[in-house]
């Protein structure tokens, strides 16, 4: 065989490893968003059930009968069926990204809420009107288009070695400084100012820190994948700087999310939330891989399939805001 010959043939079965992976991240993504999708409905059921049961115990007393106060949830079996499908979703998420490109599981979170509106209409009698219907249907069109035309990573790119010369490229450190810079000056100045009149604060903080959160969730489940399947990579030190940096940018993403949510309408700052993380999300998984490599016309579909999304995401929220 000619040196030609062995070198397209690599480049083939590298093709079709990345297309495998792909294909493995996608459904990831999908099981992710079936499954946190369905845990929010039996996470409210459980709660209902638990306000009902206590009205029923306690009819002169505000004993856990009024939502939102007390723990008796915590009994219901329906309540913990919710966390144990949302907790096997995020690791299905995790996993996702192991697989595939940000870029392309990110947008697929949409199907969550997808999922939860439809099965919120079907078992908790929650109108789904005919804007949420639309908007649930643009979400499903823009997953399809974005999982058609997104690129394809290539699969000999997951050690830890290239995860660490990719981090440590000026491209990304700079954007890892702007978006600590922002943050800082965000969580000190603005917080205190305008963190309670303004819900951008907040979820900006969330998101710009969520967008690192993620980069580092992929590098870190790739050296997973790649050590389970070629060779082990936590003889690494840098794995070990990777999983701590994940765990300090998850932890301050979920206490600046909790805090939109504890202040804002949830119909608000969901969708304005998904949007401002995945398009941060998308614009730090490029800085890091310096571009995608796609043709214009494929990335120009994904992006349009994600403007779909986000249209979708709002036209759903915003009819659950409705009276």
């Amino acid at each position: 065989m000619s040196s030609n010959e062995t070198v397209n043939s690599l480049i083939g079965s590298g093709d079709a490893q990345g297309s495998l992976y792909k294909a493995i991240g996608v459904s990831l993504a999908v099981a992710s968003g079936i499954f946190i999708g369905s845990s929010f409905v039996f996470k409210k059921k459980g709660l209902l059930q638990s306000v009902e049961k206590a009205v029923l115990l306690f009819p002169y007393t505000l004993q856990g009968g009024v939502a939102g106060e007390g723990y008796g949830y915590l009994k219901s079996f329906m309540w913990w069926a919710g966390m144990i499908l949302m907790i096997v979703g995020e690791l299905c998420n995790f996993v996702a990204y192991a697989f595939t490109q940000a870029i392309l599981v990110t947008p697929l979170g949409a199907l969550s809420v997808v999922i939860s509106a439809v099965l919120s209409s079907i078992f908790l009698k929650e109108r789904l009107t005919f804007q949420g219907k639309i908007g649930c249907l643009q979400c499903l069109v823009g997953a399809v288009v974005i999982v058609l035309h997104a690129p394809v990573e290539d699969s000999s790119d997951s050690s830890i070695a290239t995860f660490k010369g990719l981090v440590l490229s000026v491209g990304f450190l700079v954007y890892v400084g702007i978006a600590v810079l922002i943050s800082l000056i965000l969580v000190f100045y603005c917080g205190p100012r305008w963190g309670k009149k303004n819900m951008l604060v907040y979820i900006t903080i969330c998101s710009l820190i969520g967008s690192l959160s993620v980069v580092f969730t992929q590098g870190f489940g790739a050296a997973v994948v790649h050590s389970i399947s070629i060779s082990n990579q936590f003889t690494n030190w840098f794995i070990y700087i990777v999983l701590i940096v994940f765990i300090i940018t998850l932890i301050v993403e979920i206490v600046y999310l909790n805090k939109a949510l504890n202040l804002f309408n949830t119909a608000l700052v969901t969708p304005t939330y998904y949007v401002i993380f995945t398009t941060l999300t998308i614009v730090s998984s490029s800085v890091l891989h310096q571009g995608f490599h796609a043709s214009g016309t494929d990335i120009g579909t994904c992006v349009l399939g994600f403007v779909i999304i986000c249209s979708g995401v709002a036209l759903l929220h915003n009819s659950k805001s409705q009276p």
